[in-house]
């Protein structure tokens, strides 16, 4: 589980540093130094990044110049980046941390995984669709197919599968007339 929290940690910088040095990028586009300037703050960020176990502290301190680097010269600029919400910038950082997740697997895993995902992209939706799907079924689905896409975001491809089986059984109900308003 280390390894996981580890990849969350580094998948929140690296969204951050992404947003952060692209506005800037675009602000400074005609100013060598700045863009030097800016290149430097992203290379140490990214190396700081990279180094196994990753090193948080010091990508901060990046990330803190040139949040206080945006802060002070573009303010006021109308596309200076905010900080997301707490749940938009959960789910950035969670297809960072997928990405970082996946990228660290073998091809075999990721080719099994691909299936597994493809399975619940296609039989979700066609249990949905259901005819005269009771309300609290309906839901059942959401939280089980949301369980096994999150056991694919933590490698565990049987727990998705299982997930996947228990949702088609949730789905196989026989339907009743709807409760929910």
């Amino acid at each position: 589980m280390a390894e996981l929290y580890e990849i969350w940690q580094r998948a929140e910088a690296s969204r951050r540093l992404d947003v952060l040095s692209g506005f800037i990028a675009m602000c400074v586009a005609g100013d060598d130094d700045a863009r030097r300037r800016l290149a430097q703050l992203v290379a140490g960020a990214d190396t700081a990044l990279s180094a196994s176990p990753p090193d948080l502290v010091v990508a901060s301190e990046y990330l803190d110049e040139l949040v206080w680097w945006a802060d002070t010269d573009w303010t006021e600029h109308p596309y200076r980046p905010v900080e997301a919400r707490p749940d938009e910038a959960d789910r950035q950082t969670r297809d960072y941390a997928k990405d970082l997740r996946h990228a660290a697997l073998p091809v075999c895993v990721r080719d099994e995984m691909g299936r597994i995902e493809l399975s619940l992209e296609v039989r979700f939706p066609a249990l949905c669709r259901q005819p005269g799907l009771d309300c609290r079924v309906r839901q059942d689905i959401f939280y089980v197919a949301g369980r096994a896409a999150m056991t694919l975001d933590l490698g565990h491809l049987e727990a998705a599968e299982r997930e996947i089986r228990r949702m088609e059984q949730v789905g196989s109900v026989e339907p009743q007339e709807s409760r929910c308003s």
